[in-house]
């Protein structure tokens, strides 16, 4: 499997790692969006850019997904020292080689989330901005599906753009709403669910 598809795997959790042959469950989109609510919450991530939570957050999936993949295969995995970094996450994976194709994935990702400010700049439910919940919810559900049906068709980069574009206003629903400030400290998994 390519870096670029283990970069992928960070939404694709509803119906599984494509390649990785292992089912990742509704525990692992959890864990991706609590890696995101975890970034925000500690002080230093106020100042961060949705680029730095991105990488932050693939990196840290990445070594989740490969984690579940040796220990499937009943080989030890090692986490490497954090801070986290392309080349340590693809070592750690075995996948040394790859560091390059997927520092460019996690770059190509970190573009289309920086985009939807500029695509989408006066659109409140990419932004949660307004009181648009339900349409920003909308905005999630709908890409994680178009990322599904790439996925399927084996269109990564679509995918990989579509996964760039619905990590933005995920990030923003917990910097643009109350949902911390009320205490909250686990994801709000509605976010993902359809309907």
């Amino acid at each position: 499997m390519s870096p670029g598809s283990v970069a992928l795997c960070l939404l694709l959790m509803q119906t599984g790692v494509y390649g990785f042959n292992i089912e990742l469950d509704r525990e692992f989109a959890i864990n991706f969006i609590g890696q995101i609510i975890s970034d925000l919450i500690r002080s230093e991530a106020a100042n961060q850019k949705h680029e730095d939570i991105t990488q932050r957050a693939i990196l840290n999936i990445t070594l989740q997904a490969c984690r579940a993949v040796a220990l499937a295969d009943g080989k030890d995995f090692s986490f490497p020292s954090e801070p986290f970094t392309v080349e340590s996450v693809a070592a750690a994976c075995r996948k040394s080689k790859s560091s390059k194709r997927f520092r460019q994935t996690i770059k190509f990702i970190q573009q289309m989330n920086r985009l939807v400010d500029a695509r989408h700049a006066s659109d409140p439910e990419y932004h949660f901005d307004n009181e648009k919940f339900a349409e920003g919810r909308r905005t999630i559900t709908r890409g994680l599906e178009i990322i599904k049906a790439s996925n399927k068709e084996m269109n990564f980069e679509a995918a990989r753009e579509r996964l760039g574009e619905i990590t933005h206003p995920l990030q923003d629903f917990y910097t643009h709403s109350n949902w911390v400030e009320l205490g909250n400290t686990l994801p709000n998994t509605n976010l993902i669910r359809s309907g």
